[in-house]
């Protein structure tokens, strides 16, 4: 048992790593950026998608078949650069529950389809693209707990008073 905690409280450390924080950062921020952009030329085809898994009612399927692509491009270039970095990955924690639901019922419907996660970027099918979205998932929570400062615009814009006295 005491061999377990100590397991446990390594992996703690290794979670709590800034370079590892920054290095999730960066594959959270551009896994979001790819799967945005490669959704992007082919909008209308990802919002028929979108409808035709009737998961939503219609106009909600389309206004989230139509933002997506968007809200992934732009939470990915604030992680990128380390801006907002905690409230992009709440926001990419909650697009990651949103895929996770989504590939879970059409897994639970038996169908294991081709997913639109990255246009026609890659092409995945609905289990590997829920992995994905496990992994994605995972990643933003431990940007959101451990700030992910490494690096970022956000040690830059938001100095706290305390730093900027000590400095002069």
């Amino acid at each position: 048992m005491k061999k377990l905690g100590s397991s446990a409280r390594a992996v703690w450390e290794i979670f709590r790593n800034r370079y590892v924080t920054f290095a999730l950062r960066l594959v959270v921020g551009v896994t979001l950026i790819v799967s945005g952009a490669g959704k992007l030329p082919e909008r209308a085809e990802f919002v028929s998608q979108c409808q035709e898994l009737d998961l939503l009612p219609d106009v909600l399927a389309r206004l989230y078949g139509t933002g997506l692509p968007w809200v992934e491009v732009i939470v990915g270039s604030f992680l990128l650069l380390g801006l907002f970095s905690r409230f992009a990955a709440g926001i990419a924690i909650l697009t990651a529950l949103s895929c996770i639901i989504a590939n879970s019922i059409i897994l639970y419907r038996g169908v294991n389809m081709e997913c639109g996660c990255f246009g026609e970027m890659a092409i995945l099918l609905t289990r590997d693209a829920l992995l994905i979205d496990f992994a994605l998932l995972i990643m933003a929570l431990q940007i959101l707990v451990h700030k992910g400062e490494f690096l970022s615009l956000d040690s830059i814009v938001f100095r706290r008073k305390s730093s900027e006295g000590a400095s002069d």
